[in-house]
């Protein structure tokens, strides 16, 4: 049926969220209702899944096989802009705006994401590959049967485990597990802000002023940093890859051995190289499936990617519990094991691949403004 339906589910879905959250606000309901009213029905949409899939899935197809990984790192640049932007906006208007007022703020998201779904649905395509279908050719009714065919899951495992040319079954097997591996060290920045409590006696506004240097890093460096790599020196995407696993890896000893606190900034700026692996990933992953098949495989990237949370921050959590008397830096270990993880496995395919193209054949197409 297209990228585009998903993708307006999901953006109609967090919308939903956010308004709820506001009524949830007026009312003087237990808290546990917001799971019901607001969390619930907003996951039924796919929420975060589905927009980040269909978003990365639409670009794929919209792009050349030569321009996929710039314009994916484009994408990706674009949602890691607006953790500085959004943390540093948002602290401006909570405080001095909206008189510390938690419902205008959600009603300010629930305003963007608005916003989002109207151009969503006057400007992107409904159909961006000759093979996707209609929605007219269905109906109402076909759209919610097909939206609950369980034929759809069967098929996108099928996807997975199918057997294809040149190990690239493997492949993208070792891109879902690398994907939840660097999505691991995500869930170390609470922990982070605990540990720069503990060791240097940082508060909230020190730390925040340590995350946006880093994110601002990781936003200039994402910009810069892959053309640079593949349009100039012309890397592979793997070597890519490993460069960025190697520096959120490398930086983990800076944070683990520093005493003082300028040193955690040269491991934030070392560190900013890592996010070039996210969407490299992604780029190499549609280039192992043919055009048909890729937003099944964006949508399992996507479950790989936002699941890791359900036991990456316990991990976390336990670590730093365990070892806060004796070693607190005990969770930088965890990261640099992961992101190790994720250099070691993009080795084995750079060596397996032995300078071959990793992409599928297919028809090179122009690309779609």
């Amino acid at each position: 049926r297209g990228r585009k339906l998903p993708l307006v589910l999901g953006l109609i879905g967090k919308f939903y969220w956010s308004v709820m959250v506001v009524v949830n606000s007026y009312y003087d309901w237990p808290l546990k209702t917001v799971i019901y009213t607001a969390t619930i029905p907003s996951a039924l949409t796919g929420a975060d899944v589905a927009i980040f899939a269909s978003c990365f899935a639409y670009i794929s197809d919209i792009s050349t096989i030569s321009s996929r990984t710039i314009r994916i790192t484009i994408l990706d640049v674009c949602y890691l802009s607006t953790m500085p932007t959004g943390v540093a906006l948002g602290s401006y208007l909570f405080s001095n705006v909206v008189n510390r007022n938690y419902s205008v703020m959600f009603m300010i998201n629930a305003s963007c994401l608005l916003a989002a779904i109207i151009y969503s649905l006057i400007h992107l395509k409904w159909q961006t590959t000759s093979t996707q279908r209609s929605l007219r050719e269905v109906g109402c009714s076909g759209v919610l049967c097909d939206f609950f065919d369980r034929t759809h899951v069967i098929e996108s495992l099928k996807t997975l485990c199918r057997k294809r040319e040149m190990k690239r079954h493997v492949y993208l097997g070792i891109f879902m597990v690398a994907m939840a591996l660097y999505t691991f060290q995500r869930d170390e920045k609470p922990m982070m802000y605990l540990y720069t409590q503990l060791k240097f006696d940082w508060n909230t506004v020190t730390y925040s002023n340590f995350k946006t240097f880093q994110s601002s890093a990781y936003v200039i460096m994402m910009l810069a940093g892959i053309p640079l790599m593949s349009k100039v020196f012309g890397w592979a995407d793997t070597v890519i890859v490993m460069v960025g696993a190697c520096a959120h890896a490398t930086a983990r000893l800076f944070f683990a051995f520093a005493a003082e606190p300028w040193v955690l900034y040269v491991g934030g700026a070392v560190s900013s190289l890592g996010p070039v692996v996210a969407p490299v990933l992604r780029s190499m992953t549609s280039k192992v499936v043919p055009l048909a098949e890729r937003g099944k495989v964006f949508a399992l990237l996507s479950v790989f990617d936002n699941a890791v949370p359900l036991f990456s921050g316990v991990l976390y959590t336990q670590i730093y519990n365990a070892t806060i008397d004796t070693h607190p830096a005990g969770i930088f270990w965890l990261t640099m094991s992961t992101q190790l993880c994720v250099l070691f496995f993009t080795l084995y395919i750079h060596i397996t691949l032995k300078g071959r193209s990793l992409a599928v054949p297919e028809v090179e197409k122009k690309p779609t403004l």
